[in-house]
């Protein structure tokens, strides 16, 4: 099983990262235009190169100011590992979409939740959102656009 899977992956076409959000709004639109079938495929491809992609990285504002000494030399450090983090990561840098399937949170890693529901038999509608639209639905975790997939099962596997 493995193997196949690694098969798929280097036969796979090659993974287009967006630098900007506008990339991606373009690739949003245009996929918003195809009929269902291709739109699945591209939606399926999508996620599978999202999952290579190292996208951005949300940080909370801290008052450090409201810090002990202690408190800011710790906040200090843990952004120190997370920039150090940062820089090990080998993958490419790019804007990666927010996925909503049947009203969950899909993360394009966790390919065992998305891969058997996401296929041509299984959805019913995809919607597109760009970036300025799917905030107000997603919040900042949807500011670089986002898909919305409903299936014909409305269900998706929790495990």
């Amino acid at each position: 099983m493995h193997l196949l899977l690694s098969l798929i992956i280097l036969l796979a076409p090659p993974c287009q990262v967006y630098p900007t959000v506008a990339a991606s709004d373009a690739w949003l639109t245009a996929t918003r235009q195809l009929p269902l079938k291709r739109q699945v495929a591209a939606v399926r491809q999508r996620l599978a190169c999202d999952a290579r992609v190292r996208g951005r990285v949300f940080t909370t504002s801290v008052c450090s100011s409201c810090l002990t000494a202690e408190g800011r030399r710790a906040y200090q450090a843990a952004q120190e590992k997370q920039r150090q983090a940062e820089a090990a990561d080998p993958r490419p840098t790019g804007v990666t979409l927010f996925y909503l399937i049947d009203g969950r949170v899909v993360a394009p890693t966790d390919t065992a939740q998305w891969q058997p529901v996401v296929t041509r038999q299984r959805v019913r509608a995809i919607s597109f959102l760009e970036s300025n639209k799917a905030i107000a639905i997603g919040g900042t975790r949807a500011q670089d656009g986002m898909v919305i997939i409903n299936t014909k099962s409305n269900r998706i596997r929790t495990e």
